[in-house]
């Protein structure tokens, strides 16, 4: 072994010179940096003896030690390397130095042994109080995350292995059917102030455990917690980590543990995607953001929150989306995530109408963050809605394959299928969809619409009131009132415009909503126009699909309708990707 080598093996050790890691027995032995720069030392001239002087020159460069100094970092060294109970490694010399005289084994050559892929199954809550769901569902993500960010690893998205929470579910068979080699299990308890965590890593070929452990902390340190789970399941998974990964598998954004307890309430609002848990997650992100107001991933929470409430009609998102596009500015500002660049692009789309920005940003997060399922989402929507279908579906199938569970991912992927105008693929999507959750009323609004292109009224029908019997709303109102007037049902539709403008005298409902239902009658032109007019006044998100969507295909030739194309921006050419 050559004194330039940077890895050397010896006894149960491993020490990489180059990355400053010590392993034992493929696990971290944790060393203060110039204890750790004695030993590469020593090691890199094994088998001789190295001068005390020349020593502390190397490990204190810039400072002026005593001898002392240097005995204390080789005594906390060789406790390290367990000396004196199995094995001995450094060798005093009188009055001259130190010498490492262990035998040096030549590292083996491993190829192929890292495991590619890995589902952390949300870990289960066994405290007394099922309201600390919060934090055995944030430990799950905090692990997903971290391992995320490693990009020779595919790690299964949050929404599809959050399907199979709460479940009695045989690890084996969910491994399988995600299609992954390795699934990540574990329990969260808490006791007041106590926390113990169980963890195992499950082989999906055979079912053996091939590792586990069980950690008992304080809540305080649940931070280091969260960091040692990270690293010791990507070390039992084979992986090479270099520093940098190593870094990026330590990386918090808050060092508050108030602001992150906060953060993990907001996350578990803003998945469930219901209006009121959307606005539960924002309070939830605001108070993180007063305890630490330096949280990037917080303001990018409030962003994701107030995105999603501003596109599906919860606000009026003039008064919204200005907020979510400031909180997306100060987390990148921060720190910069692909989640933060996704949610502006979003915004930047569907309020800005500013394509040239929104595709960077959303080429940004991928980049980023290239296994965040929503960004490939959000990116392929864009695409399509610039009339890109081709590459649009592209990117939402990427999504799909990456989250494959996602009942939004599967639903939005049959919408664009609509816009592309395939609409036998799009019902065959939407299908899919709707066996993932079969009262999902998005996939039955976006079936019944499929439906009517096809001149399948009755059909359409039972889809649209299937929607609004499970969610009557500004959008499944619209779609059925626009079905009515389509196949000539004059009075219905009447009725549904009626229902709408009584609707909105309670709540928030966008003007698009009712421009579609104008667009059924086929003597309705004007109305339709006028009703756009005021959802462009109104920087209604709907817009964005104004030049794909067919509903409107009776309104091309009107040079009004080419006007609004040509001021939300679609006329621009040179603008889009």
């Amino acid at each position: 072994m050559t004194p330039a080598a940077s890895v050397f093996q010896f006894g149960a050790f491993s020490l990489d010179a180059g990355e400053r890691m010590l392993l034992r027995d493929g696990r971290l032995v944790p060393l203060p940096a110039k204890v750790l720069s004695t030993l590469i030392i020593l090691v890199r001239n094994h088998g001789h003896v190295v001068e005390k002087e020349f020593l502390m020159k190397e490990v204190w460069p810039d400072e002026v030690v005593e001898e002392g100094n240097l005995a204390q970092h080789i005594f906390m060294l060789r406790k390290a390397l367990g000396e004196g109970t199995e094995h001995n490694y450094i060798e005093t010399v009188p009055r001259r130095g130190y010498r490492f005289f262990a035998e040096l084994i030549e590292p083996e050559e491993k190829a192929d042994e890292g495991i590619e892929s890995v589902a952390v199954l949300p870990f289960a809550n066994a405290s007394p109080d099922p309201d600390m769901d919060y934090l055995s569902d944030g430990i799950t993500e905090s692990i997903m995350n971290s391992l995320s960010r490693l990009p020779q690893l595919k790690v299964i998205a949050r929404n599809t292995v959050f399907s199979f929470k709460g479940l009695g579910i045989d690890a084996r068979e969910v491994g399988r059917n995600l299609g992954v080699r390795v699934v990540v299990m574990g329990v969260v308890q808490r006791f007041g102030e106590q926390l113990v965590v169980s963890a195992e890593l499950i082989d999906v070929e055979d079912g053996s455990r091939i590792w586990g452990e069980r950690y008992e902390r304080r809540v305080s340190a649940i931070f280091s917690l969260q960091d040692e789970l990270a690293w010791e399941i990507a070390t039992n998974l084979c992986l090479t980590l270099s520093g940098e990964h190593r870094r990026q598998l330590e990386k918090r954004f808050t060092e508050n543990r108030e602001a992150y307890e906060l953060y993990l309430k907001g996350r578990y609002y803003w998945a469930r995607r219901a209006t009121e848990d959307l606005k539960k997650g924002v309070a939830y992100f605001r108070q993180a953001v007063a305890a630490d107001p330096n949280y990037a991933m917080a303001h990018a929470g409030i962003a994701d929150c107030l995105v999603l409430l501003g596109l599906f009609g919860a606000a009026d998102p003039r008064e919204i989306m200005p907020q979510a596009k400031a909180s997306a500015l100060r987390s990148i500002q921060l720190d910069e995530t692909g989640e933060a660049h996704a949610s502006l692009g979003q915004i930047e789309l569907v309020y800005d109408w500013d394509w040239t920005a929104a595709g960077a940003d959303f080429r940004r997060a991928i980049r980023l963050s290239p296994t965040y399922p929503t960004a490939r989402q959000w990116y392929g929507e864009y695409l399509v809605s610039m009339g890109l279908s081709e590459q649009g579906l592209a990117e939402l199938k990427r999504a799909r394959d990456l989250d494959p569970l996602s009942l939004i991912i599967n639903t939005n992927l049959g919408l664009n299928f609509y816009f592309a105008r395939r609409y036998d693929l799009a019902i065959e999507q939407l299908n899919q969809a709707l066996e993932l959750e079969p009262g999902f009323f998005r996939a039955h609004l976006h079936l019944g619409m499929c439906y009517e292109r096809k001149s399948m009224y009755s059909e359409a029908v039972v889809e649209f009131e299937k929607a609004r019997s499970i969610s009557e709303n500004s959008w499944t109102l619209a779609g059925l009132g626009h079905c009515h007037a389509s196949f000539g049902a004059r009075a219905e539709a009447e009725r549904i415009l009626d229902q709408l403008s009584e609707l909105s005298r309670r709540q928030f409902v966008s003007c698009a909503t009712i421009a579609v239902v104008h667009a059924g009658f086929e003597d309705h032109v004007a109305q339709t126009l006028e009703w756009l007019e005021k959802a462009y006044q109104e920087r209604s998100g709907l817009l964005i699909w104004l030049e794909v969507w067919p509903i409107f295909d009776h309104c091309r030739s009107d040079d009004r309708f080419v006007r609004l194309l040509r001021r939300i921006g679609f006329a621009a050419e040179d603008a889009k990707p």
